[in-house]
């Protein structure tokens, strides 16, 4: 009897051994898929404009330095809204990414809405040394507009106003997603996924 347990115990901690390899490699697998994929890009809410629609436009806005600002309308390059708020430390934490893109991307103007009093703007700019390369605007109606439920949002307008992309951006990734969908013609991964199984199914 005394064997039988022991033979049975050790058969049961080569199985638990077994499993731990296998949890394991299942988890390096999934670390390669992942560092192949690199970031996902801005995941879309089904609200607010859609892509291809005429976004909402805003005139007579006042930046953190004074300066009038405008949303959507025809301009001379396209436009990134960043939707944020002053009690989000991950829009906070975009803020020095926002400034060197603003450096960076001379064909886009980039401007950052938020929704507050002024001493929560303060706050909320305190230590970020934003300058004139891009606007930051109190604007809560624009976000009523756009419908934007959550924060950090990015939303692309094209020259003529017209929404081209849009989605969470809770990191410069998928900020820079944005941009790539406007490069490329596809919004949001949702509208590859969907295209590349209505090619699958065409096939």
């Amino acid at each position: 009897m005394t064997v039988f347990l022991l033979t049975m115990v050790l058969l049961l901690t080569a199985a638990a051994g077994g499993m731990l390899l296998m949890i394991l490699g299942l988890a390096r697998e999934i670390g390669r898929v992942q560092v192949r994929l690199g970031p996902l890009g801005a995941r879309m809410m089904d609200t607010g404009p859609k892509v291809e629609q005429i976004g909402p436009t805003f005139h007579g806005l006042s930046d953190h330095l004074g300066r009038a600002v405008s949303v959507g309308g025809h301009r001379e390059r396209p436009q990134l809204l960043l939707f944020t708020a002053p009690g989000c430390s991950t829009c906070k934490s975009l803020l020095p990414g926002m400034k060197a893109m603003a450096k960076g991307e001379g064909d886009i103007d980039i401007v950052v809405i938020s929704d507050g009093t002024e001493q929560e703007h303060a706050a909320f700019l305190a230590g970020a040394g934003i300058g004139a390369e891009l606007s930051y605007v109190d604007g809560r109606d624009v976000g009523i507009a756009y419908q934007v439920g959550t924060t950090p949002f990015g939303v692309i307008l094209d020259e003529h106003g017209k929404v081209r992309a849009k989605g969470l951006c809770n990191h410069m990734a998928q900020v820079e997603s944005l941009l790539n969908a406007m490069e490329s013609g596809t919004p949001s991964l949702q509208h590859l996924h969907t295209r590349a199984a209505a090619e699958r199914g065409a096939a």
